[in-house]
């Protein structure tokens, strides 16, 4: 990826615009971001990864330190970058969220993050975009519009991802170094995080999970085995005897012991002897039930002739009774035919009768209504003596109908005259109370604007004691750093003279033993003819003078020294020289600590430091207080306007409410008076409307009732005269004739049924006579004993029989049923069988995989999956940074990975440093802080080659390193600044973090920051 140009505005402590041209500064290849601590260096570096990823680069820092504290309220901070990849030329612009004054009113309101992505066609659009302060893209069309979207795109074109990109392009002030110095659980988790080994975890788990899936499905087979053969004992029923308890004890056996072809032929041989048995009692059952049938034959024969004696003789007992009631049948059937005669006639007379009753009673109401009408309607009852009286009663209802109908809309508005009275001086009464309030409001209004301009008059005063807290809090917050500084200086003073005392002690320590050793050497040197002495033997050749004759042969002092006393004391002077160096080391990173401190500390003791933080902090507290005013007071304007707007609003629907309703009561007024005179006219001579209205309803009630009772006379009478026609008495003499011959409704059902059950009782005789054998059988009562004990006998024997099959049908039942179930059962056997064959062989082989992959395998090392590769990965991590750790060390550190574990877990991601210069293995945590910066460089920028090669070869064109170049001697300085050089020289821009003079000096090509007076910062670029 390239850098072309970045924008920024109200970014940090940028209080205004700033442009940074990338291609101009790289065009060497390298360029320096320069300033004093805190002045906004790494805030560059963070708008460079907000505009990319929407986040800034530290790891633990907050985005929110994106917007500045100086940007004014009603201006959006913005972050517009134009970059390029391997896919193309982009330009991203971001906006991140922030609080905004509101357009109407006081206070703020949030204003959401955004973005927009275009791409860039040609590299000759660049000024045009660079130029184009609107931010609209220069007439391009945008890419992505949406956060997530511009987020996915940018990632796809860069090939990076957050974590990835702040590990390859910009290495953030102290991330690599702490990568260096990380546990081994903590380097594990940012390995898997830049590499992507998620997978192989995710792998692990699965296998896991399927062992322990594989592992239950063998126990879950074995319990459904165990099962299957408590079904398959339990289903061959197997005696309580000694051969049974055999079988069962072998088939359990088997199945514990998982013999499965053993198990599957022992069931086969119980279903085979259960088989023999079924068929056995199958023909024993066969046999009996043949015997039976024989035996029911010879029952039903004898009861078949017992039954048809029993038949003639009912035949003979039915034929006698018949006779008997042959002259009461005759009687019966000459009553039920006059019955019927009679029935027709009679129903004739007791309609004419009816008819004439109608007629007498239609008479008389209609000479009732002639009394009641009498007096006041004469002239409607003398209608009916007419020559047509129901055309003219008609004629006087449609008439009185019409009328009345008429008057009926004047009924209700004559009614309704007072209530409408009553409600419009009801009206004109409140009317006036309205006109009273609305003079009221009016008063009030007009005494609001001098109350308003009193609170303004407050806010402002307020507002202008509250400036200067944006500015003061920046002070607090510089004072508050400072004053931590202080304090860690102060603390860090108690550790350099532990340390310091440490290092004395230890060089003392080693001072000793060095010359402990070099007495002990110069005392064994000393004695070294004693020493030789007592290895000499007469005849033996002398190993210095070479005599064999040994006559006066020197004798070991008292204060001899063997050379096992020697070499202890060497290897304790080793021990101590280390210890000194370690202490020497210990005490030059709490100085180099002390010191980084007390300069972050401004120079400033604790005590001052805070006295200042004191100070600013009241001021702060001050300012607020006023701010806070400023709010409150801004809200109490706004609901004092508010107010204001609500009452003029009131004013005006007050005001036009009067109007409306004085207009609407003039036209109630008019409306009232003209129905008035309407209601008057229509009454004539009555007293009221509805009075004359009820007159002509009550005529029309009269005639209508009239002239209905006379159409039902008329009627009445013509039914009468043709009923009296209809009756016809034919051989009947009169009325009481008929009346005689009709039957009671019992007494005619009770003579049909009797005729009924006799013509079934003859019906039934002849039938039976009819039967074949019937008519000639002998019936007598010998006859009958012989028919009876004959079939009394076949009946015994015929249960006998039956008795003996179903016993024999049972067991034979019983059998089948056995057998049946050992077949299902032993199906079911088999399939447990199976099923464990099946389960156990490929749990083996998920077993065996999952060892492997989980790190309990007896074989090999017993790595887990996700640490093996994360080891190879690692190494090729070592050997990228070692190629540049020998020329920033001038071969003197090497790094190695530790094959073993500092942890209590092992995982083979330690790091170990060896020291050339002693030969030697020190552990990270004993680094110098040069030696800890360049380690750490080559370490970090080796992870960014191997991140980029496993990115898919994604290139890098640019490269950030935001670090401490301070702790390197001028040497150390020299070979870095030639390596990050030879980074350049192929094609690589670098840019470098740092305030280190000799750095200024070197690279001409500078990014300046500085801090101005108010607290913001401003940026001046050298290319």
């Amino acid at each position: 990826m390239k850098l072309h140009h970045l924008y920024l505005r109200g970014i940090g402590p940028f209080r205004g615009e700033l442009e940074i041209d990338f291609a101009a500064l790289g065009a060497s290849g390298m360029f320096l971001l320069e300033g004093p601590t805190g002045s906004g260096k790494s805030t560059i570096l963070d708008a460079l990864v907000f505009a990319l990823y929407g986040n800034v680069a530290g790891a633990g820092a907050s985005s929110d330190r994106i917007r500045s504290q100086f940007a004014p309220p009603t201006t959006a901070s913005v972050v517009d970058l134009i970059f390029e990849t391997a896919q193309g030329i982009f330009r991203v612009r971001r906006e991140p969220e922030y609080r905004r004054a509101k357009r109407r009113g006081t206070g703020t309101t949030k204003e959401q993050a955004k973005a927009v992505l275009w791409r860039i066609g040609s590299p000759d659009l660049i000024p045009a975009l660079v130029a184009d302060e609107p931010g609209d893209g220069a007439g391009l069309t945008p890419l992505a519009t949406r956060l997530d979207e511009v987020g996915r795109e940018i990632a796809r074109a860069v090939g990076l991802s957050h974590s990835q990109f702040t590990q390859t392009v910009l290495l953030p002030q102290g991330e690599f170094a702490r990568f260096l110095r990380a546990r081994t659980g903590e380097r594990q988790q940012v390995l898997q995080r830049v590499f992507g080994t998620e997978i192989y975890e995710d792998v692990e788990k699965r296998l896991e999970e399927m062992r322990r899936e594989a592992s239950a499905q063998v126990e879950r087979a074995t319990a459904e085995l165990s099962r299957a053969v408590a079904r398959f004992v339990e289903a061959t029923g197997l005696a309580a005897d000694e051969a049974g308890e055999q079988a069962r004890e072998n088939l359990e056996a088997h199945a514990a012991a998982l013999h499965l072809e053993d198990l599957g032929e022992a069931s086969s041989a119980l279903v085979d002897q259960a088989a023999e048995a079924g068929a056995a009692a199958a023909g024993r059952a066969d046999k009996l039930r043949a015997e039976a049938l024989a035996a029911r034959t010879a029952a039903d024969t004898a009861a078949a002739t017992l039954a048809r004696i029993d038949r003639r003789r009912a035949l003979d007992q039915l034929a006698a009774r018949l006779e008997k009631d042959a002259a009461q049948a005759a009687e019966a059937r000459a009553c039920l035919e006059a019955d019927r005669a009679a029935q027709p006639v009679a129903e004739a007379i007791a309609r004419r009768d009816r008819a004439r009753r109608q007629e007498a009673e239609a008479a008389a109401g209609l000479a009732a209504l002639r009394d009641q009408h009498a007096a006041d309607h004469a002239e409607l009852v003398a209608l009916l003596d007419g020559p047509a009286p129901l055309e003219e009663l008609d004629r006087r209802i449609d008439a009185a109908t019409t009328a009345a109908g008429e008057l009926t809309a004047l009924v209700a508005l004559e009614k309704d005259l007072p209530q409408r009275r009553r409600e419009l001086a009801a009206r004109s009464t409140r009317l006036e109370t309205a006109q009273a309030a609305l003079a009221a409001l009016e008063t009030s209004l007009a005494q609001r604007p001098e109350a308003r301009a009193s609170l303004l008059e407050r806010r402002d005063a307020a507002r202008t004691a509250a400036e200067g807290l944006a500015d003061a809090r920046l002070a607090l917050d510089a004072a508050t750093q400072r004053r931590d500084h202080a304090k860690r200086a102060q603390d860090l003073s108690a550790q350099v003279e532990t340390a310091r005392t440490r290092a004395r002690t230890a060089r003392r320590s080693a001072d000793e033993a060095a010359e402990t050793e070099a007495q002990l050497r110069r005392r064994r040197n000393a004695g070294l003819a004693a020493e030789l002495a007592l290895a000499l033997v007469d005849g033996d050749p002398c190993l210095v003078c070479g005599a064999q004759a040994h006559p006066h042969p020197a004798e070991p002092g008292a204060d001899h020294v063997d050379a096992e006393t020697v070499d202890a004391a060497e290897e304790a002077r080793r021990r101590a020289e280390r210890t000194a160096a370690d202490a020497k080391e210990a005490l030059a990173l709490a100085e180099s600590r002390h010191d980084d401190a007390a300069e972050r500390a401004g120079g400033l003791t604790l005590e001052a430091a805070l006295a200042a933080h004191e100070q600013l902090s009241a001021q702060v507290t001050t300012l607020q207080e006023q701010q806070a005013l400023v709010a409150e007071l801004e809200t109490e304007i706004e609901a004092y306007d508010e107010e204001d707007r609500r009452l003029a609003a009131q004013r005006e629907a007050q005001a036009l409410a009067a109007s409306t309703e004085q207009t609407s009561i003039r036209e109630a007024a008019a409306a009232l008076e003209a129905d008035a005179a309407r209601v008057d006219a229509a009454r004539e001579q009555s007293a009221t409307v509805a009075e004359r209205r009820a007159a002509h309803t009550a005529t029309a009630r009269a005639a209508r009732a009239l002239r209905d009772a006379h159409v039902a006379a008329d009627q009445a009478a013509a039914r009468a005269r043709e009923l009296a026609a209809e009756v016809r008495l034919g051989d009947f003499a009169d009325d009481a004739a008929v009346r005689s011959a009709l039957l009671a409704p019992a007494r005619r059902t009770e003579l049909e049924e009797m005729l009924q059950r006799r013509r079934t009782d003859q019906a039934r005789l002849a039938d039976g006579l009819a039967e074949d054998g019937i008519a000639e059988l002998d019936a007598g009562d010998a006859a009958r004993e012989r028919a009876q004990q004959a079939c009394t006998d076949t009946r015994a024997r015929a249960a006998a029989a039956e008795e003996a099959t179903t016993v024999a049908d049972k067991e034979a039942g019983r059998r089948e049923s056995v057998l049946a179930a050992s077949r299902l059962a032993q199906e079911r056997l088999h399939g447990a069988i199976t099923q464990v064959r099946s389960v156990s062989a490929e749990a083996t082989t998920v077993v065996r995989v999952a060892d492997l992959a989980t790190g309990r395998s007896s074989d090999g090392d017993r790595i887990q999956l996700s640490t093996y590769v994360l080891m190879r990965r690692f190494e090729d991590v070592i050997d990228a940074a070692n190629a540049r750790l020998a020329l920033f060390s001038d071969s003197d550190l090497e790094l190695l990975r530790d094959p073993g574990a500092r942890g209590a877990k092992k995982t083979g991601l330690d790091l170990l440093v060896i020291d050339r210069r002693t030969d030697q293995t020190r552990v990270p945590e004993t680094l110098s802080g040069g030696e800890t910066f360049f380690v750490s460089l080559a370490l970090a920028l080796g992870l960014a080659d191997i991140v980029t090669a496993e990115a898919g070869g994604v290139q890098m064109e640019t490269l950030f390193i935001d670090e401490g170049f301070g702790s390197l001697d001028p040497e150390s300085l020299e070979r870095v600044i030639g390596e990050i050089s030879s980074l350049a020289a192929h094609g690589r821009t670098i840019g470098l973090v740092s305030h280190v003079t000799e750095m200024k000096q070197q690279i001409p090509e500078q990014i300046r920051v500085r801090r101005r007076e108010d607290g913001s910062s401003a940026v001046t670029a050298t290319a």
